[in-house]
């Protein structure tokens, strides 16, 4: 928790960017000459990737590619303004641990060695606070444990593929955040957990007291998106700024941040910084998925208020009373979380690899293609085989058809680019942007996220059964594939 502190270390030896707080930064990414993919996470900060585009969503992670570049235009401070370090990083663990991660240093008074930009002769000071005085809460106890992952319940610990590397199906050093009243019934076994979703709607400050019961790791919270103290919300101490925000274990601390209206209706990865080159791979890792404002949130099944639960597949019910939400729909949200740890596949390793290996997951779930071919499945009846059972164990997502349906898909923690696509469906590149090119798949990275906005059952609102795949074939061979369950209409 302490490798990004100045102070422990010194500033590193990246380059460092300085700028006055409010003042514009255009970042130019560029890949060079890289053999592989990468993805560049920027803390506290935000871009859209279509700059002149008021409706392009904002973001905050890119995956680059081999001779790609982007101009990638912030605001110094963040939608927050505070003045701080923030840290700037590639989201895939091992490039980061090589040092693949900056300091982007937001002042709020002026430097003798730092001149200021023509027309902004007046430095504005930071904020005072993260959220407005008027603004809802919502806070929520969350429990970083540990928790022995078992991602199949009826297939063995491992699956034997190429070169005798072996696919894992348990992970004994597994980790995961969870609401507290949740503890018990998954330490008792009787539930199973999915990644922690957090909900809040636009405009709302959203409070968050994490305790650390983990027995060896500390524990931090990192929010992407949401507007945060950099010096209190970090999750990690970075830079000049103060404190350590990691807890040890048995210890806890409290996060605000803020579902600025800037970001609007979007989605965010909460990832463990007290150990982040560890935590995450083990999943210590989450979501917080931002709704119109004042929207409560319902379970599909059984129709009960989850507004303040931990749900990665809920209804959401929009206030159309409210200005703002009177044209939007009420609408199905769920998400789903990939991972993945092979740094080999793809590269110019000889033989080519076929197979991928190590820890796979949606979810904290998986369905491999070798489980079900033990059991007699092949290649024409592998999504419907009936030896294997009735459905796979990774998320169903349950909807009627003509549902207007949200996905967002999270690189929890990756070391490759991964494809996502769901048979028969096509979704908006920017969502609300009317006559937005659509799409059919879409690649996604370490620490991205992509918002999927799509009709139940297709253009015509099909019934049936419909696979969503990492549709890179070795990914989805190893089990990251499920289903979008679409029902009739009523």
């Amino acid at each position: 928790s302490q490798l990004f502190s100045t102070t422990v270390h010194g500033d590193p030896e990246t380059p460092l960017l300085r700028a006055y707080l409010g003042d514009p930064i255009m970042v130019r990414a560029l890949d060079q000459t890289m053999n592989e993919s990468h993805t560049w996470n920027v803390t506290g900060h935000y871009f859209r990737t279509e700059q002149h585009m008021a409706e392009s969503q904002p973001d905050n992670t890119l995956h680059i590619g081999i001779a790609e570049r982007y101009n990638l235009l912030m605001a110094a401070g963040g939608p927050q303004q505070m003045a701080g370090d923030y840290l700037h990083y590639n989201g895939r663990i091992s490039k980061l641990g090589e040092g693949s991660w900056g300091l982007i240093r937001v002042l709020d008074e002026v430097q003798s060695d730092l001149k200021v930009l023509p027309g902004r002769e007046t430095v504005p000071k930071s904020a005072t606070s993260v959220c407005p005085s008027d603004a809802p809460v919502k806070q929520f106890n969350v429990v970083a444990m540990d928790y022995a992952m078992s991602l199949h319940s009826k297939a063995g610990e491992t699956i034997t593929v190429d070169f005798d590397r072996k696919i894992q199906l348990r992970n004994p050093e597994g980790k995961i955040y969870a609401l507290e009243n949740e503890v018990q019934k998954i330490s008792s076994g009787s539930l199973r957990p999915h990644p922690l979703v957090l909900r809040v709607n636009v405009g709302d400050c959203m409070k968050v007291t994490l305790k650390n019961n983990m027995k060896k790791h500390k524990a931090g919270m990192r929010v992407d998106m949401l507007a945060m103290d950099p010096h209190k919300d970090m999750g990690v101490a970075v830079g000049n700024n103060s404190g350590d925000h990691a807890i040890k274990p048995g210890g806890k601390k409290s996060y605000t941040y803020y579902a600025h209206p800037e970001i609007g209706v979007n989605s965010a990865l909460i990832r463990d910084w007290g150990n982040v080159l560890i935590n995450p791979r083990d999943g210590l890792y989450g979501a917080v998925v931002i709704t119109p404002r004042g929207s409560t949130y319902r379970d599909p099944r059984s129709g009960a208020d989850v507004t303040m639960g931990n749900n990665w597949q809920v209804d959401v019910i929009v206030d159309r009373a409210i200005p703002e939400n009177a044209s939007r729909k009420n609408y199905r949200d769920a998400v789903l979380m990939f991972t993945d740890e092979d740094q080999i596949m793809g590269t110019s390793f000889m033989p080519y690899l076929q197979q991928t290996a190590g820890l796979t997951m949606v979810n904290y779930r998986l369905e491999p293609y070798g489980y079900r071919q033990d059991l007699g499945c092949d290649a024409s009846n592998m999504f419907y085989c009936v030896a294997a059972g009735k459905d796979p164990e990774t998320p169903i997502i349950t909807a009627h058809a003509g549902d207007e349906v949200v996905v967002h898909i999270f690189g929890a923690s990756n070391e490759q680019n991964g494809v996502f696509a769901i048979e028969g469906h096509e979704w908006p590149l920017e969502p609300f942007r009317e006559g937005a090119d659509r799409l059919s798949a879409t690649n996604f990275g370490s620490a991205e996220r992509n918002n999927l906005y799509l009709e139940a059952g297709g253009s015509f609102a099909l019934p049936g059964d419909y696979v969503y795949m990492n549709a890179r074939m070795p990914y989805m061979e190893s089990g990251q594939w499920g289903i979008l369950r679409v029902l009739p209409v009523g």
